[in-house]
């Protein structure tokens, strides 16, 4: 049950079993994600749900109403009476960048379970924010992930090819990759292409 003490690992954790368990097929995005691998180093007030195939509405708006989320009347997000959190569904396809996400991870606590980024994936949605937008807050949390419990799961050499595709429009993102594997502690030099 969602109160006001729930954390917003709770949230995500409660909403994404109650959308599986009503065949709603949604991956949590952004910068909740990163809050989940992160939580002591980026803090996130929304969580960012991205469908896979998109729901009817009024399925969705049932789900979320046995949970107390009901639709904001300010926008397309939903509020909880007793949270500080809210729930939001940005506009698909799933994408980290110009990729599409292939491979997406469940978490699992008790008997719920959390649709997700995988960690690298998630670094990469951070690193995106950094690399665009000059987002050093997505900086931190893309930081925080590499050195957190999750950071043994992240792919660097994926980035690496990542950031060499994204850094094909014409922008050179590799310098800020480097700022993030120094941060991290990564040795960034045998992941380059061609190396």
């Amino acid at each position: 049950m969602i109160d006001e003490n729930s954390t917003l690992e709770d949230v995500c954790f409660e909403v994404s079993s109650a959308l599986d368990a009503a065949s709603i097929d949604a991956v949590l995005t952004g910068g909740s994600a990163a809050s989940i691998y992160a939580p002591n180093v980026y803090t996130s007030f929304d969580a960012d749900f991205v469908f896979r195939r998109a729901p009817r509405n009024a399925e969705l708006q049932r789900v979320l109403a046995e949970l107390s989320y009901r639709k904001s009347r300010t926008g397309g997000m939903f509020e909880h009476p007793n949270s500080k959190y809210t729930i939001d569904f940005p506009r698909g396809p799933l994408a980290v960048g110009g990729d599409y996400v292939q491979e997406t991870t469940t978490l699992e606590r008790g008997p719920q379970r959390l649709r997700i980024l995988t960690p690298t994936d998630s670094v990469k949605d951070r690193l995106a924010h950094f690399f665009h937008w000059d987002d050093h807050t997505a900086l931190e949390a893309a930081v925080g992930i590499a050195q957190s419990s999750h950071g043994s799961d992240v792919n660097y050499e994926d980035i690496a090819r990542w950031t060499e595709r994204e850094s094909a429009s014409g922008t050179d993102f590799r310098p800020k990759l480097e700022q993030f594997f120094g941060r991290a502690g990564v040795d960034g030099r045998s992941l380059r292409p061609g190396s």
